[in-house]
């Protein structure tokens, strides 16, 4: 053909292999053979379809196309039997090869495209030169031309109807009525019984009629010398194939079109990896107005409305950035001094930042100054001060001068910390919070701790700490009560506070107290004599005197904090009987520590029968004291009891029940006071009592 070397410029516009049209994004989980779609308009209905597969298609341009028409409805009504119209007398193939040239004239660029995708003798788009053979590689090659035949079809089908018709994807159906609707079913003609023959159907009326949507979703973006352009792709992917860019550069008043080829979709809506927008760079004029917009391109080569228009202008890039030359203090004031380097973007205006730290927020000091301004006072500063200078252009762009660091003179320390608060949970956590110094040059805090508010604290931070609470851990098993918490603050210099007041917290009791301790034990004609040792612990709030039963320890006696009694005689304790005692120290925290209990028996004393029992002389010869006594005849036993000043009574002689007298000669001194009672056992009872106590002045 003439226009063969045409054609083959013409191919490569498209960069593509294998081409997913919009006709197979309607496909299904199964696609069918054959994709139908249709256009309805006020005098005719517009058919587009597309063979899914290479093999299929070139199998369909053999036998050709059947097309029939069902009528469903008329004027609203189910029809009861559709109408059947066979719509194509013979099979619909593509137009042979001479009257290509016709359709080659009016759509140069896609007829040619078809045409050779029909017709052509050869079709590689990159094949090798070698494996002519009937090979692997031969079979492969071929299979691979074939694809791109169909793909490159598909292409021009979808960007011209009038192309879609002449290779036998397109129909237009002029016998139709505004109030019927159908039902199309187009299949390949007389294919043999050995292959699946699959049927596309379609059902439109001129109800469906509408015109296509305008696109939406157009973005622009200046980058460098350059304009980006990006719109939604998944919104319009079963409705357009492509798409129109248009530019103004008069401001709207007239557009003209900066692609010569559309921009078309490469991937199918199976494709998940795929990209959810088109994107497409336009090189422009820097600081010239341009206004874009976008039309869409059907499955039957109509162009959408235009889009939304977005206005942009490119500026030239701001590469260079201002830098601070100077700056000083005077006066408590800080001064600063800046240049801006010559450069082709025009700068607007400058702005002085500052900021605490270098790498803190900058915050604006100044609003926009103008262009000219090449210094600034600053009248607070802080005590350390980071400054920059910001520079803007018309079109909003910025750049930044290099910090630059001045450090005003600080010798007056921040105030102490207020308000410090805490506490200490049962594991010894302690949590610390107080309220923040107001001070613009703050810097951080310290915090020590003691166990005793009247020796040095220790520092427990090991760095200075910028948060306003701290959390420390002690140690809770230990007799010591209270800890003593306070605090320092210091500013950018280091310059320390006197200290915050002292926070007493007080620590969870968990240590019981110090158990008491029995002193003393004997039995009495009144009972059984008790005596022991309080607790030591400071925070014992009662002692309590416990008594073994069948059911466990019972309180015999409760004696609260303040009261030093420490004895008890127990009267309820039957004669003859043992029992156990102990003693339960209580602290305020409800913990109790026992004494080791005691075992103690109530002896039956009985009653003198004998008044002035006991006597005593004193012989000053034989220096001695001689003791007669008086007791009943049914006298068992007899205990003698001897008692020296300042000590209690111990058991001095064990007497047999017929003796009527001893004398005492142990170790007596002069100006002495001894005394002396008798316990006497009567009987085989056990019954006994005691005389009554004498006292001898020796």
């Amino acid at each position: 053909m003439k226009y063969r070397n045409r054609i083959w410029i013409v191919l490569c516009f498209a960069g593509i292999l294998l081409w997913q049209a919009p006709l197979q994004a309607q496909q299904k989980t199964e696609p069918p053979n054959i994709a139908v779609i249709a256009r309805p308009r006020q005098d005719s209905i517009l058919l587009r379809w597309a063979p899914a597969t290479p093999m299929l298609w070139k199998m369909a341009n053999q036998y050709g196309y059947t097309i029939k028409r069902y009528t469903i409805l008329r004027k609203g009504q189910l029809l009861p039997v559709p109408e059947e119209t066979l719509l194509t007398t013979r099979p619909l193939k593509p137009l042979p090869l001479p009257a290509w040239e016709g359709v080659v004239k009016k759509q140069e660029k896609y007829g040619a495209i078809a045409a050779q995708a029909l017709y052509g003798e050869g079709f590689e788009v990159s094949a090798p030169q070698q494996h002519k053979g009937r090979d692997i590689m031969s079979i492969y090659h071929q299979a691979q031309e074939l694809e791109a035949r169909h793909s490159f079809m598909l292409l021009s089908a979808d960007l011209s109807f009038e192309v879609a018709c002449a290779a036998g994807l397109g129909y237009v159906d002029k016998q139709v009525r505004p109030d019927e609707k159908y039902l199309y079913r187009i299949f390949i003609t007389g294919t043999p019984p050995e292959i699946k023959r699959d049927t596309g159907f379609v059902f439109t009326g001129y109800a469906d009629a509408a015109p296509a949507p305008a696109p939406h979703g157009l973005e622009a973006q200046a980058v460098k010398t350059a304009v980006l352009l990006s719109w939604d792709k998944t919104m319009y992917e079963r409705l357009f194939v492509g798409y129109i860019i248009e530019r103004s550069e008069n401001g709207g008043a007239t557009y003209h079109a900066i692609n010569q080829e559309p921009v078309i979709n490469t991937s199918s809506a199976a494709d998940t990896g795929r990209q959810q927008r088109f994107f497409r760079v336009d090189t422009v004029q820097l600081e010239q107005p341009l206004v874009y917009r976008i039309r869409g391109i059907t499955s039957f080569g109509e162009l959408s409305p235009p889009s939304d228009t977005v206005h942009i202008t490119v500026a030239e890039e701001l590469q260079a950035r201002p830098s601070i030359t100077g700056a000083g203090v005077v006066d408590g004031k800080v001064w600063v001094q800046w240049m801006m380097p010559p450069g082709k973007a025009r700068i607007t205006g400058f702005q002085v930042e500052r900021a605490p730290a270098v790498n803190k927020p900058y915050l604006p000091l100044t609003k926009r100054l103008p262009a000219g301004d090449t210094a600034f006072t600053d009248n607070a500063p802080r005590s350390s001060n980071y400054y920059r200078i910001k520079a803007f252009t018309k079109d909003g762009q910025a750049s930044f001068s290099l910090p630059y660091f001045v450090q005003l003179e600080d010798s007056l320390p921040p105030a102490p910390p207020a308000g410090l608060v805490g506490q200490v949970d049962d594991k010894g956590i302690v949590q610390l919070q107080w309220q923040p110094n107001q001070e613009t040059d703050l810097y951080a805090y310290r915090v020590f701790r003691a166990n005793d508010s009247t020796v040095e604290f220790v520092q427990v931070t090991k760095e200075p700490i910028k948060a306003t609470r701290f959390t420390d851990t002690i140690e809770i098993k230990t007799l010591t009560r209270e800890v003593y918490y306070k605090l320092v603050a210091l500013d950018g210099h280091y310059n320390p506070s006197a200290f915050s007041p002292v926070l007493t917290l007080r620590r969870p009791d968990v240590v019981p107290p110090v158990p008491p301790a029995f002193t003393a034990q004997r039995s009495e004609v009144d009972g059984i004599y008790l005596q022991w040792q309080r607790s030591t612990s400071k925070d014992v709030a009662r002692h309590e005197l416990l008594r073994s039963t069948d059911t466990g320890w019972q309180p015999l006696l409760r004696v609260p904090v303040g009261d030093t009694l420490h004895a008890f005689t127990d009267t309820s304790a039957v004669p003859g009987r043992s029992y156990r005692y102990c003693v339960a120290a209580v602290d305020s925290s409800q913990l109790r520590s026992l004494s080791q209990p005691l075992t103690a028996a109530r002896i039956n004393m009985g009653s003198p029968a004998v008044k002035n029992a006991l006597k005593a002389v004193i012989d000053r010869e034989h220096k001695s004291i001689v003791l007669r006594w008086q007791v009943p005849a049914d006298v068992t036993q007899l205990w003698l009891y001897k008692a020296i000043p300042g000590q209690p009574f111990r058991l001095y002689r064990t007497l047999e029940p017929g003796e009527k007298e001893l004398e005492d000669t142990g170790g007596l001194f002069i100006n002495t006071a001894y005394r002396y009672k008798m316990k006497v056992f009567r009987g085989t009872s056990g019954d006994s009592f005691f005389t009554e106590t004498i006292t001898v002045n020796y």
